[in-house]
């Protein structure tokens, strides 16, 4: 049987959802007589890292693993979007070789069951695992630069603040939350209780207080509270979360 398989990140546009899916479904039916595919015949997983999860690992990648069965042969549009560590690559292509599993990356135009696509499949692995890392270290260092002269950095945001963003949708600045230092008010209020955290977690929820618009989980959790108090207390200075720590005279300042 022919999987075809696409993955999304944050990537630009050529490495988007319909760019791979469109490529995938011509090949597929530009190769195979027995059956026309259409998009809904594309597995693909979103808004998931290849440098940080193994293919197996994915919500469709495990999927698509668990589904397949000697004989079968996975078409992607690039090694890229299989993998972008070597390990990764190795293991799971070792895997499918000894039940009998096809790889095809169209962007290389090689099988990769045979040595010579296995060859450059490795070289390709290498090449995209360091892409990553440089990428990764590129945005270390841009991050570094605008915190130190207290600029937003990333999207991981300083509590009772929100991210503006300009036309071209690059982060500008901070916007007061005050749905969120209302928030904050009431963790201190319940803290001064001596309510444990996990407490204070659920109280917010069944007042169905949320997190601002945008943010990855809906819910305060209890680990978000400590930070969300220390920010509080210290009337919501402008830098990211992970910047704080408590000093030894118990007032919250910005590390570094």
């Amino acid at each position: 049987m022919l999987y075809l398989y696409a993955r999304v990140s944050t990537d630009k546009q050529e490495n988007g959802r319909d760019a791979q899916v469109d490529r995938l479904v011509r090949w597929a039916n530009e190769k195979q007589d027995a059956r026309t595919y259409t998009a809904d015949d594309v597995i693909v997983d979103e808004d998931v890292s290849a440098h940080s999860v193994r293919f197996q690992d994915r919500p469709k990648g495990k999927t698509l693993w668990d589904a397949l069965e000697p004989g079968d042969v996975v078409i992607a549009t690039k090694m890229d979007r299989m993998f972008r560590r070597l390990a990764d690559m190795a293991s799971t292509i070792d895997s499918w070789k000894q039940l009998g599993i096809r790889l095809v990356l169209l962007d290389m135009d090689v099988d990769i069951s045979t040595p010579t696509g296995r060859a450059f499949a490795g070289w390709s692995a290498v090449a995209a695992q360091l892409e990553s890392e440089l990428h990764g270290q590129r945005k270390r260092e841009v991050y570094a630069h605008k915190k130190k002269n207290g600029q937003p950095y990333s999207t991981t945001r300083p509590f009772g603040w929100t991210v503006t963003k300009g036309k071209d949708g690059r982060l500008v600045g901070w916007q007061e939350c005050p749905k969120e230092r209302e928030v904050g008010a009431r963790v201190l209020e319940l803290r001064a209780t001596g309510m444990s955290w996990s407490r204070i977690a659920n109280e917010l929820a069944y007042a169905g207080m949320k997190k601002p618009r945008g943010c990855r989980a809906e819910w305060y959790y209890d680990s978000d509270l400590p930070l969300l108090a220390l920010a509080a207390e210290a009337g919501y200075p402008k830098i990211a979360q992970g910047a704080w720590r408590v000093r030894g005279n118990g007032q919250t300042q910005p590390a570094g």
